[in-house]
């Protein structure tokens, strides 16, 4: 019993290290040029949209999930009924697919953006990208 104790206790220790693997750095060029972007509500709502449908595609009642993020980069294929929310914050704005948030590892996230993004901005601009993943969950 102490032996499958001990190995579950070094198993999870092991997996330690994968799990805290840090995200790839922000690209400073791409987060300068974003935050100048958030300036214009107009302008950054239409990019963000662009890079959402950029990312997310319908397929015959299917999500398909192209995460661009770098190291995690990969095809993700899921219901188009899953569950989803948009998370803003000083870390930027992301789309989470499946359960969980923007602030945990479950679910799939995109992260449309890391420029900060005030919550009274958000108000604006959020629903408008919300539209947009309800279109493509919808087929449109």
């Amino acid at each position: 019993m102490r032996l499958l104790v001990g190995l579950a206790v070094a198993l999870s220790l092991a997996a330690l290290p994968a799990l805290a693997e840090p995200k790839p750095p922000v690209d400073p060029g791409l987060a300068a040029s974003d935050t100048t972007l958030m300036q214009d509500e107009g302008k950054a709502t239409a990019e963000l949209q662009r890079r959402l449908r950029a990312q997310l595609r319908y397929r015959n009642g299917l999500l398909v999930i192209q995460d661009r993020s770098g190291a995690n980069s990969g095809v993700t294929v899921m219901p188009a009924t899953v569950m989803w929310g948009i998370d803003c914050s000083d870390n930027g704005l992301a789309v989470t697919f499946g359960s969980g948030s923007g602030d945990t590892d479950n679910g799939l996230v995109l992260q449309l953006t890391t420029a900060a993004i005030s919550d009274d901005k958000c108000s604006r601009i959020a629903p408008a990208v919300g539209d947009t993943v309800l279109a493509i969950t919808k087929g449109h």
